[in-house]
């Protein structure tokens, strides 16, 4: 539930409380289970859906763990400063509990698909801001060490990379009002979508990403491409900026394919780290 209460320091420690343990309670649990299913214990199952074929070494994995922690606690700051600043009357922005508040539901679904667009198109730009050559070394890069990502990875970022990830909601909400609930929604569908990304699996059809229609909704291939060849596929949800931009690299439907093709093959258990 929100935070209600008058700004205090003992409200701050609230928020805080709060804050931190739903960035943490929310994020590790989700991560390391998808990383214990498909990485653990039905790791041979289903390795024909692995995208690439081998595993990272265990010391990469406990890396995107601990860094994990440091983008976890940027969120965590990036909330409390901005809750703290509404109590104070300094930021702008309205994050009501009231449901019927600007008319009910079709304002709050109309919310939900106006950040999921905002924040599409926010990644996209932000993601190519930073593949520039200084912002790159500087930034980037911790999170492109892992050239072939576990789940584990999703918020694997160095700490100013976290900020420019966490800030575009604050920044919608300065124009947009948002229902509480809307945002813990959006802000837990962003996290199980980004784990999905860097799953290192893919469980879509063979058809997708050459389907008129399906081909403009992102796949785990697309941004696993991204960590493994670094200068493209630089898209979120949806495939619609890096179609328009020509960013997309010119072999990703191909090798989607060969990825889905695998599945033919029977599993393949117990391969040695990568």
């Amino acid at each position: 539930m929100p935070v209600v209460c008058e700004l205090s320091w003992e409200c701050v420690q609230k928020i805080s409380t709060f804050q931190l343990t739903m960035n943490f309670v929310r994020y590790y649990p989700v991560a390391g289970l998808a990383f214990f299913v498909f990485w653990i214990w039905k790791k041979g199952y289903f390795q024909r859906f692995r995208i690439q074929q081998a595993f990272p070494r265990w010391d990469r994995v406990r890396y995107e763990i601990l860094q994990s922690a440091v983008t976890l606690t940027v969120f965590t700051l990036i909330g409390v400063a901005t809750v703290s600043g509404r109590k104070a009357g300094i930021l702008p922005g309205d994050i009501y509990r009231d449901a019927d508040k600007y008319g009910g539901w079709p304002y709050m679904l109309l919310t939900i698909l106006l950040v999921t667009v905002w924040h599409e198109t926010w990644f996209y730009w932000m993601h190519r801001l930073v593949h520039r050559k200084g912002l790159y070394k500087l930034i980037h890069l911790v999170h492109h060490r892992s050239t072939n990502p576990s789940p584990l990875a999703a918020y694997n970022f160095h700490a100013l990379e976290a900020f420019l990830e966490g800030i575009y909601l604050v920044l919608f909400t300065f124009v947009v009002p948002m229902h509480f609930w809307v945002i813990l929604g959006h802000t837990f569908y962003a996290m199980v979508m980004n784990i999905w990304w860097h799953l290192g699996y893919e469980f879509f059809p063979s058809w997708w990403a050459s389907h008129p229609v399906f081909k403009w909704i992102n796949t785990s291939t697309h941004h696993n491409m991204h960590h493994a060849k670094f200068d493209g596929n630089y898209s979120l949800y949806f495939n619609f900026w890096d179609r328009i931009m020509g960013t997309n690299f010119p072999d990703y439907e191909r090798h989607y394919a060969e990825v889905t093709a695998r599945r033919k093959n029977t599993a393949v258990a117990g391969l040695k780290p990568a």
